[in-house]
């Protein structure tokens, strides 16, 4: 099938000013190194990063394990038999074992640019001439301006084959530049030669989360206890003389062209590794001299090729967008897209400019691929990118749904490379965790819980006073596990010998946890649904309950996993694992509906202390989980209408999927309404929205909204997960007609399609090519649209179905 071609403006960030804060810069990144291009004129900055900057050492700061931690469970156990919740969350909280440490800022680097001869502090010629465009198909950011009569072109991008941020700066006049770097870090040596600088930093070996302030940020020089780390620039120029070093700061007069190569290094040796010595540092110049020796044009070819062959893979197109081409006022090009987000608030954003839905949902993919590779860490709450110390919530890994939505998009977007980082964490998890399971529970197997850091801490979070709503989850493992698994179904066969062990350990533990129930099924306690509270019978408010329904849809999928992903020449009956296993799976209850016809959160279905909670946890089985029996659909839909749909950006991404596995199309357009207004810098609260950047806010900014709305947007495109293909199963009517190429369905067969509006306006299919991907996917499969279902047999490879075989009709075949 041949697909329309794809406008430039749905992959253009395009901004009509200098960023004042980060929330306006370009985010760039290759999965390790990162930099926030602020597009400045006179005085620039770019904020760098580096994904192995974290606080804090693999010997760890936290309290050691509670003596009697098995004993202290059994308790709290006890005590919620008897209704005591107050005892049970004393007897929780006294397990607490600290903090996870936190991911850092790296360095600035500063460029000043002014006439020859005149100060450096003069602003850019105040018109239509400043322009700045984050292409999101080449991965580079542009800024044109004119300062003091010259004419003025940056360009930024960070290669992942070269390991190197480039930054080119042309004029079509002389300028005096100055080159600086800085950093908020601990400043051990600042070197500087003719063609370079180098900044030598030591991170600190503590930084608490911001929400323990009675606790300070700790500077130790005892060997281990931090890292250290180094940021190298090389410069060429075409300056008549030879640039003059001062103070750190180098400084070109009368260049017309300068060309920065700058590469970053720390001692980090690996997930939960031992540090790697001093000596490591020096690969950043070693780095930067190769990069710089094949020279900034190859350099951006090859960055251009590597990019697009990721970025390129999927291209969804929403026509009959205004605000694409509208000129900005006076001209100059595209009009700057905030200022499209803040016009398209004051109506309806999906007819006035549905070109930003699409917009966002290819930012999205950009910032996966950007702060998210082989090679790097996993995306933080905040990606890759981080300009704070003290970071919300330490910019690091919350496990009880941040980081697991981070790739939600990673399988059907086709970017299953980069969930490869988050393999590597589960697997440091899986080894530290499992010290944590026989010290803290006495269990086989391997645990982790509400957070983690680079150095896999898996102990509950907290001081000894926690709330155990956000300090005691101990489903982690199980979680992270079934997302990887999932990866696993969108034909990534390659990872099954690693994820499989992953799966059994976390299923061993998840074994232990059951205990027999009043009824004759099996649940869990002490349990919580995370970071949600209940009303006790004595009119108090805890966390700590028994059964969660989430906790007990992740151990039957996990249990289910464990089987699906066994090889088919182990024999069931001698796996005493997978017997035990498939023993207990069948007394485990399922979801249920509870009081006022929702789905219940707990077992025991007590009043909600928070009715509008930003968690979707008991829905977990409907998104992400495998679905959940029609039956229970009606209870799924008064549970989301009870929450409301006003929250944070990342459980608007998550209400955006629930709606749409329910088939509520019009419920999903209410929700990207609220996820595409604006979210101006300093507001507070649970309130979604973009920053000027397109940054999600919670607020303040997280990474996941923006992710996990593109996982979103692709469940209403193409779903797979109840053993068919759907087509279009929950496109708005405002997005009545499209096109979209690239998508992976389970079993790992590529999906493109085009529709167009119906006689009555709603989304009808046009055509869809179906491509296997996998030895797996040649076979027959079922695939759906509009109520009616075919078998296609994708055998022989690719096959294209028109619409005329998904009519509608009030009688499905």
């Amino acid at each position: 099938m041949d697909m329309p071609p794809v406008d430039g403006e749905l992959h253009r960030i395009v901004f009509d000013a200098p960023a004042r804060n980060w929330l306006e810069a370009a985010p760039l990144g290759n999965g390790r190194l990162a930099a926030l291009a602020h597009g400045g004129t006179a005085r620039d900055r770019i904020s760098l990063n580096d994904g192995t900057a974290w606080s804090g050492g693999p010997t760890g700061t936290h309290r050691p394990a509670a003596a009697d931690g098995p004993a202290a469970l059994r308790r709290a156990r006890h005590h919620l038999d008897r209704g005591d919740h107050a005892a049970a969350t004393r007897e929780v909280q006294g397990v607490q074992a600290g903090w996870a440490q936190s991911y850092l800022p790296f360095a600035d680097l500063v460029l000043t640019l002014a006439p020859p001869g005149r100060s450096s502090d003069a602003e850019h010629d105040r018109s239509s001439a400043y322009r700045r465009v984050l292409d999101l198909s080449r991965a580079e950011a542009e800024t044109r301006f004119r300062l003091g009569g010259a004419d003025v072109r940056q360009r930024v991008f960070v290669s992942a084959p070269d390991a190197v941020l480039v930054v080119s700066l042309e004029a079509d006049a002389p300028l005096d530049i100055t080159v600086e770097l800085t950093s908020r870090l601990a400043v051990l040596r600042h070197e500087g030669r003719e063609d370079s600088l180098e900044l030598r930093l030591r991170m600190p070996s503590d930084v608490p989360p911001p929400h323990e302030p009675g606790h300070p940020v700790v500077w130790s020089e005892a060997p281990g206890a931090a890292q250290r780390g180094v940021v190298h620039a090389r410069l060429v120029h075409d300056a008549p003389e030879a640039p003059s070093h001062d103070a750190g700061v180098l400084t070109v007069r009368s260049a017309s062209r300068l060309d920065l190569v700058v590469a970053t290094a720390t001692t980090f040796g690996g997930i939960a590794r031992p540090l790697l010595p001093d000596e490591a540092l020096d690969a950043a110049a070693g780095t930067a001299d190769a990069a710089l020796r094949l020279g900034v044009p190859a350099l951006r070819r090859r960055h251009y090729k590597d990019h697009a062959a990721r970025y390129g893979r999927v291209a969804l197109r929403i026509p009959d967008a205004p605000g694409e081409h509208d000129p900005a006022p006076g001209g100059g090009g595209p009009t700057a897209t905030w200022r499209r987000v803040t016009a398209a608030a004051e109506g309806d954003v999906l007819t006035d400019d549905p070109g930003l839905a699409a917009l966002l949902f290819h930012y999205g993919r950009y910032l996966l691929l950007s702060c998210s590779r082989p090679g790097g860490l996993p995306a933080t709450l905040q990606g890759l990118w981080n300009t704070e110390l003290r970071a919300p919530w330490s910019s690091g890994y919350t496990l009880n749904i941040n980081t697991e939505m981070n790739y939600w998009a990673a399988g059907v977007t086709d970017l299953a490379e980069c969930a490869v980082p988050l393999l590597e964490l589960v697997e440091a998890l899986a080894v530290r965790g499992a010290d944590t399971a026989r010290e803290l529970y006495d269990a086989p197997g391997w645990v982790a819980h509400h957070n983690t850091d680079a150095w896999a801490y898996t102990p509950p979070v907290g001081t000894g006073d926690a709330d155990p709503a956000w300090a005691f989850w101990p489903m982690a493992g199980a979680w992270l596990s079934l997302e990887l698994a999932d990866l696993l179904r969108f034909g990534v066969p390659e990872l099954l010998d690693r994820v499989r062990p992953l799966l059994r350990g976390a299923a061993e533990f998840a074994l232990h946890q059951l205990r027999p129930t009043d009824d004759g099924t099996l649940g869990t306690s002490p349990s919580t649904s995370p970071e949600n509270h209940f009303r006790t019978p004595d009119g108090g408010v805890s966390a700590l309950g028994r059964s969660s329904t989430m906790d007990l849809a992740l151990i039957a999928t996990l249990f289910d996993a464990v089987a699906e992903f066994t090889p088919d020449d182990v024999a069931e009956d001698e796996d005493d694992l997978l017997v035990r296993l498939r023993r207990a799976r069948a007394m485990i209850p399922g979801p249920s509906t509870g009081r006022g016809g929702l789905i219940a959160e707990w077992r025991d279905d007590p009043l909600p202390a928070e009715p509008h909670h930003r968690h979707l946890s008991h829905l977990w089985p409907l998104f992400p989980g495998p679905g959940i029996p029609s039956a229970l659909h009606p209870g799924a839909a008064a549970s989301l209408d009870a929450r409301g749909d006003e929250s944070t950006g990342w459980s608007l991404a998550w209400r955006i999927a629930l709606r749409a596995r329910l088939g509520q199309a019009e419920r999903v357009a209410d929700l990207v309404r609220l996820m595409l207004r604006p979210a101006p810098p300093g507001r507070t609260g649970q309130r979604a929205g973009l920053y000027p950047n397109l940054f999600a806010a919670h607020p303040p900014f997280q990474i996941d909204g923006n992710l996990g709305y593109v996982a979103g947007v692709a469940e209403t495109l193409v779903q797979s997960h109840a053993g068919r293909i759907d087509l279009l199963p929950a496109v708005p009517r405002a997005w009545a007609s499209g096109a979209v190429r690239g998508l992976v369905a389970r079993p790992g067969v590529r999906v493109d399609i085009e529709w167009t509006a119906d006689e009555e306006g709603r989304p009808t299919l046009l055509a869809a090519t179906l491509t296997p991907r996998t030895a797996h996917a040649r076979a027959p499969v079922t695939v759906a649209a509009h109520d009616h279902r075919v078998t296609v047999d994708l055998t022989h490879g690719a096959v294209t179905l028109e619409g005329r075989h998904f009519l509608r009709s009030t009688t499905p075949r």
